[in-house]
């Protein structure tokens, strides 16, 4: 359920970055990511632990994406999430869900590394089925870096530790969620 947000964010993500070079006009592309997440209502320590592990849990997501010349990036994909773990009562059950979603992304660079840098705006969008199917969320922006490019294809994804976004259900449900990323941008056929 909450995975979903999570796919969505970096199929988009992957598709601008790949496709935005300088002020050039970014180009369609298709996208597919990939991530795994660990939520936590409570939010994370220092340590990157959940502050409460009892109502953690883990959440695994799968999505496809595109996005047009002006970085406008539509997705869909599929999540499993995990019961919680850890010491504690168990709070989140085990669950599946399919969303879509849509956001905004930019690509700038290259870095002093020669990379370049994804940035992905805010994430909305509507669970399409399982137990929330019909709710709305978002997630916050975030950025993946391109790892390499070859042969037309880009590689984008976390950069050096996880990612951490917040997740808000439009039923007023908001965890935070720590995250590892990958995104393969495609460009179109020619």
């Amino acid at each position: 359920m909450n995975g979903t947000f999570s796919s969505c964010v970096l199929i988009l993500l992957g598709i601008v970055a790949a496709a935005n070079t300088g002020n050039a006009e970014t180009p369609t592309l298709t996208y597919t990511s990939s991530g795994s997440c660990v939520a936590s209502p409570e939010g994370f320590d220092s340590r990157l632990e959940p502050v409460n592990a009892g109502v953690a849990w883990r959440i695994t997501f799968n999505a496809l994406g595109s996005a047009d010349r002006s970085g406008n990036v539509t997705e869909v994909g599929q999540s499993v999430d995990s019961a919680s773990f850890g010491v504690g009562p168990r709070m989140h059950v085990p669950a599946a869900s399919a969303y879509k979603d849509t956001y905004v992304s930019t690509v700038t660079g290259p870095n002093e590394d020669g990379s370049f840098t994804l940035h992905v705006g805010k994430t909305s969008g509507i669970f399409t089925a399982g137990p929330n199917a019909g709710r709305s969320f978002t997630i916050s922006d975030f950025e993946l870096k391109q790892w390499r490019g070859d042969n037309g294809l880009s590689i984008y994804g976390s950069n050096g530790s996880p990612i951490i976004q917040t997740f808000t259900k439009s039923n007023g449900t908001r965890f935070q969620r720590i995250c590892t990323m990958l995104m393969i941008s495609m460009p179109p056929h020619q």
